[in-house]
């Protein structure tokens, strides 16, 4: 294993004929745990390399004549007819891989089925459809004529004025007001009639016909929409036509029952040949996607991807299955790679992926922080949010998102546990402190031991900060960094040297004469090193030059970085207070509600405030620490350890997606 948490990858190179590329790339479909690459890249860059052997000769020759498959392959037509099955289904297909690796799959066959399947069901769609549009149209005549309900006048009447003419349209709220504002300007009847869903204001404009083209200009100017949905062979009165409109719009939507009921008969009737259909056809659309990333000669298809080191047999049976195929490994020990990292975490730790995944994915040869945040985010949380009754609501909420596929869900439940057991020792109860005992403290009674515990806690993170840094930088062979930097070796015995002379100083030692003098010597000696590691790392590698740059600007760049550095662990350190003064605010603000509460002298509105009281706290104050808690790992303990530049391993079916 390359590094904690982090699953080893390796390079396979396949070489086989071309009439069983199918069958091969529907057994790397169901493998699916493989991250594919493309051949033709591989090949170009000369990474794909083959043994040159008299028995590979026509795969080598065929090196000369190849072409990918990203312009021989076309999935649009596969992928068209598999959403035209799903739609019909209204999404219930799911593609059933088990069913997948016991067929053999005609695709001709499933193609036919569909073609005829779609055909049959075509008509009865085309009625349904027509039934629909039928019903939208005298929904929205409905609506027209429903501003006009109160007019005890035919529309016929209305239609047919000699000397009038009448607009019905809708303006924004804005225009409403300058309609309003020239009524009286205006020689035109207004009549306000009704609002929109979209909430603009509807007008009935009644104006003389002589005038009809400066009452179209005015309205023109207010942006004035005219409702659509009238009709000339509606000529009752509107109350009226409204009632024959919802006769006719209810018999249709008796109609559209009827043949939506006959439609999915049918659509149960044929489900068993749909659901084949549409497993086959995906099969092929997913197949092609892949043969996209393949090369192919006149006879051989060659293919690249990821697969976890622990696959290597897995694959290799896969290949044993095809005649005169040819399959090669590559580890990422090869230098010339930049393997996709694959994470491995175990229950506990795999929903603070997304989080880690948030500042970026770890590289294949880095340490995965995954199971040092995990600990530590939900220690801190719990630290700074420790109630009973509070923590056991964000673990239920937790548990309800995660169970619907929400993955912070499964966060928030962890962090739920934590404060839970943070509410025991702290014998908090929703906000209460008379609830149950305390196990171990009550932080407003030792605020002190609240604050220098925080520290003492963040100071053992930043240890192993130090130490996640250390094994990241000499395994990527960084002595300059490892060794000699700031977040190195010597940048870690300064910070231990100078947290020993703040302690000996503080704490009454018998030993701290002696001490004392040494850690200065080591403080000295450290900073000497981190000062000079540039051309002391490029002596020890025997480099050319020891400056990348003049000696000069190297020392006042290096002299203002150890400035910051020495002040960096100071801030660093201190920062971890806030673990500590989150606890005692977490206290402090339910007191100050339960006294809002006493001063109430109402057993009713006491009890609301108590209420507000705990799901303010929940909400805001659950949001507010969960963030501080994220800040303290990017910015305290991230930024030491984790570059978080690597690139994702995505198996097949996160690379692949129809939909």
């Amino acid at each position: 294993m390359y590094s904690m948490a982090i699953e080893n990858v390796i390079m396979t190179n396949v070489v086989g004929k071309i009439n069983y590329v199918d069958k091969f790339t529907k057994d790397i479909f169901l493998f699916n745990d493989i991250q594919i690459v493309d051949a033709m890249n591989e090949i170009d860059s000369g990474r794909f390399i083959l043994p040159i052997l008299e028995e590979n000769i026509d795969e080598l020759l065929g090196f000369a004549q190849l072409t990918s498959g990203e312009s021989m392959m076309d999935e649009k037509n596969f992928v068209l007819t598999v959403k035209k099955l799903n739609d019909l289904y209204k999404g219930s297909l799911n593609l059933d891989m088990e069913s997948l690796a016991k067929a053999d799959n005609d695709l001709d066959q499933a193609l036919s089925v569909a073609k005829e399947f779609e055909g049959n069901l075509e008509i009865e769609y085309g009625k349904l459809n027509d039934l629909y549009s039928k019903i939208e149209i005298l929904e929205k005549s409905r609506r027209a004529y429903s501003y006009l309900d109160e007019l005890d006048v035919k529309m016929s009447e209305l239609d047919n004025l000699e000397n009038f003419s009448y607009s019905l349209g809708s303006v924004t709220k804005d225009n409403a007001a300058r309609l309003k504002s020239i009524y009286n300007s205006v020689t035109s009847l207004v009549f306000h009639v009704g609002n929109q869903e979209n909430k603009e204001e509807v007008f009935l404009i009644i104006s003389p016909k002589d005038l009809e083209i400066e009452s179209q200009r005015i309205l023109k100017a207010l942006n004035f929409k005219p409702i659509e949905g009238f009709d000339p062979k509606y000529s009752k009165t509107p109350s009226e036509t409204i009632d024959l409109l919802t006769s006719e719009i209810n018999n249709l939507n008796e109609k559209s029952k009827d043949q939506s009921k006959k439609l999915n008969m049918h659509l149960e009737e044929y489900r068993n040949e749909a659901v084949v259909s549409f497993n086959t056809i995906s099969l092929y659309a997913n197949l092609t996607i892949i043969k996209k990333s393949m090369a192919f000669s006149e006879e051989n298809f060659y293919f690249s991807g990821w697969i976890s080191k622990k696959d290597k047999k897995r694959m290799e049976a896969i290949a044993a299955k095809y005649p005169d195929i040819i399959i090669m490994f590559s580890d990422t020990d090869d230098g010339i790679r930049n393997p996709p990292t694959k994470m491995k975490n175990n229950w506990l730790f795999r929903p603070f992926e997304a989080i880690v995944k948030l500042y970026g994915v770890p590289s294949y040869n880095e340490l995965d922080p995954t199971p040092f945040l995990s600990i530590t985010y939900m220690f801190c949380f719990g630290f700074m949010f420790g109630d009973v009754g509070q923590g056991l609501f964000l673990a239920i909420a937790g548990f309800i998102l995660g169970k619907r596929g929400v993955e912070l869900g499964k966060v928030l439940f962890r962090l739920g546990i934590c404060s839970t057991f943070f509410g025991f020792m702290y014998g908090s109860f929703f906000g209460f402190e008379n609830v149950i005992q305390a196990v171990l403290v009550r932080p407003f009674e030792e605020v002190n031991t609240m604050l220098f515990t925080a520290i003492g806690i963040g100071i053992l993170m930043l240890f192993v900060a130090y130490i996640y840094s250390i094994i990241n930088k000499l395994k990527k062979k960084e002595i300059k960094e490892g060794v000699f930097g700031k977040n190195g070796i010597c940048g870690f015995i300064l910070y231990v040297s100078l947290l020993g002379l703040v302690v000996l100083n503080i704490v009454n030692f018998s030993l701290a004469y002696i001490l004392i003098p040494v850690l200065i010597g080591l403080v000295i000696l450290m900073i000497f090193l981190v000062l000079v590691r540039e051309p002391l790392s490029n002596y020890i590698l025997k480099r050319n030059k020891l400056y990348e740059e003049s000696a000069s600007e190297y020392y006042v760049e290096s002299g203002f970085e150890l400035l910051e550095m020495i002040l960096g662990m100071f801030s660093n350190t201190v920062s971890f207070i806030r673990i500590g003064a989150f606890a005692l605010t977490h206290v402090g603000l339910f007191m100050a509600f339960q006294t809002l509460a006493t001063m109430a002298q109402n057993g009713l509105i006491s009890v609301g405030v108590l209420v507000f009281a705990n799901v303010l706290i929940i909400v805001l104050e659950g949001l507010i620490v969960s963030i501080q808690a994220l800040r303290l790992q990017f910015y305290e303990l991230f930024s030491k350890y984790y570059t978080g530049d690597g690139v994702e391993f995505k198996s097949v079916d996160l690379q692949i997606n129809l939909f």
